[in-house]
């Protein structure tokens, strides 16, 4: 980031975080299309209370 930018960010109360792109695991991309899959066939899905 330049001067600039860092301290438009300080000025509105974010961190360099708020940019950053969260890091997604193999596994959440298999929740992801399970979900999605279910989803397309009327499937729904029991949420277990251990995640």
């Amino acid at each position: 980031m330049t001067d600039l930018q860092k301290s438009m960010v300080e000025s509105m109360g974010l961190t360099e975080d708020n940019f950053c792109k969260p890091k997604v695991t193999e596994i959440d991309r298999i929740k992801a299309n399970v979900d999605f899959l279910a989803m397309l066939s009327g499937v729904e899905l029991e949420v277990s209370g251990d995640e």
